[in-house]
């Protein structure tokens, strides 16, 4: 009896190993959905040890004849080998079919903003054209930008000579030339901040068309955006765009208290010269999101953050708790509720209202992670912060979702 118990065991076990390792569909919830492209992206070993230390990782999808990115994930601090599913809910614009022949290209990027292939850069691609659907598409980043990356303005050192008035680039009609003042009431509010983000945003939903970030800012600001600041390569800068400027405190993407911002009267055609932007507003304490309406109720997730036991007493004194909402398991988030001087048990909500790129739609599948930041600034988790996520991902309308903190960094 013994032996035929050993036997059957071994037999189990056998059974067990092969379904894991074929993909079998009887487990169909760890294979990826029909319309995706999964593989995994690894790092050629001939790249210089400082690769590795880049990160954002981006994972393009291209369409087989070329032009704008059909679907992109956005990821910081990926560990590789790393697997990789990109799915319709990754496409760039809303209602645009994910299908047909398609390239894989994974990048990674210096200043985390996608552009052409330069210094501080690496990248690597599929050899062929696959078909959406498609598994063990791998690929292998082995390529080294060697491009001079694009000039940052510095701070003027005080009383300068006028600098010389640089050059428009090769294609001069393809810019956008003008000043950033500052409005007299929030001067003194200005000064000392880290970095000024200038973006410029077509009429189409989405990211914006192209985004210039520049360090230590003086005013009044003299600026030229052209195609070398455009977010996704292949999309030209063209037509008409409307120009908002973000001052800002901590030089990071999202918008925190204390921020400064405004825009330029109108639209703006690419070509224009002379364009006025005036920063004539401060950016305020963010207050608990509110319920949402009916008519969101679809595109809400709600549920209940704990802190557990053995981490009560670390929490005690952490001014802000940030809920983020990430797709594909990864890459920028797609939605952020910012929650000051919580209290434990909360309930949330996260909606639409909280998504950080306006367009985008808040549905599918995400992850949901809440982190008690020790500095109350957003960015990634460092030393005293906690964390805490799902078991599982979830889906936008989920009810009673519970996340429990139980991770110290």
């Amino acid at each position: 009896m013994k032996r035929i118990l050993e036997k059957f065991c071994d037999a189990l076990v056998l059974l067990c190993l092969s379904v894991v390792l074929s993909g079998c569909d009887l487990l169909p919830e760890l294979s990826p959905p029909e319309e995706s492209v999964s593989g995994t992206i690894r790092m050629s070993a001939n790249l210089p040890v400082k690769a590795w230390r880049t990160r954002t990782l981006f994972i393009i999808v291209e369409r087989e004849g070329g032009g704008p990115p059909l679907a992109v994930q956005r990821l910081v601090e990926t560990r590789f080998p790393y697997q990789y599913v990109i799915t319709k809910d990754d496409v760039m614009i809303r209602g645009q079919k994910f299908a047909g022949n398609v390239r894989v290209r994974a990048r990674l990027d210096a200043d985390g903003v996608p552009g052409k292939l330069v210094q501080g850069d690496y990248e690597g691609r599929t050899a062929g054209v696959v078909t959406v659907g498609a598994k063990n598409v791998d690929v292998v980043i082995d390529r080294i930008g060697t491009a001079p990356p694009p000039k940052v303005a510095k701070k003027s050192p005080p009383k300068p000579a006028p600098p010389p008035k640089a050059t428009p680039p090769a294609g001069s009609g393809k810019t956008i030339r003008g000043v950033v003042r500052v409005a007299p009431k929030l001067k003194d509010k200005a000064k000392g901040k880290a970095a000024i983000f200038i973006i410029a945003r077509g009429s189409r939903p989405g990211p914006p068309l192209a985004v210039m970030r520049i360090l230590n800012p003086s005013f009044p600001l003299e600026f030229t955006m052209s195609e070398q600041n455009v977010m996704m390569q292949g999309v030209a800068f063209e037509g008409e765009v409307s120009l908002i400027a973000k001052l800002d405190g901590d030089g990071k993407v999202g918008t925190q208290p204390g921020d400064i911002f405004g825009g330029a009267r109108g639209p703006v055609q690419v070509g224009a010269r002379g364009v006025e932007i005036v920063l004539t507003q401060e950016a305020k304490g963010e207050a608990a999101p509110k319920p949402a309406t009916r008519e969101d109720t679809g595109e809400v997730i709600s549920g209940t953050i704990e802190i557990a036991p053995a981490l009560r007493a670390k929490a005690a004194g952490k001014p802000v708790l940030f809920l983020i909402a990430r797709k594909g398991g990864g890459g920028p988030p797609l939605a952020v509720v910012r929650v000051a001087s919580p209290r434990f048990p909360l309930a949330f909500e996260i909606s639409k209202r909280n998504v950080m790129i306006p367009g985008v739609p808040f549905e599918g599948v995400v992850t949901l992670s809440a982190r008690l930041d020790a500095d109350g600034s957003a960015g990634p988790a460092s030393a005293g912060d906690l964390e805490g996520r799902t078991d599982q991902p979830v889906r936008v309308g989920a009810k009673d979702v519970r996340i429990v903190i139980d991770r110290a960094f």
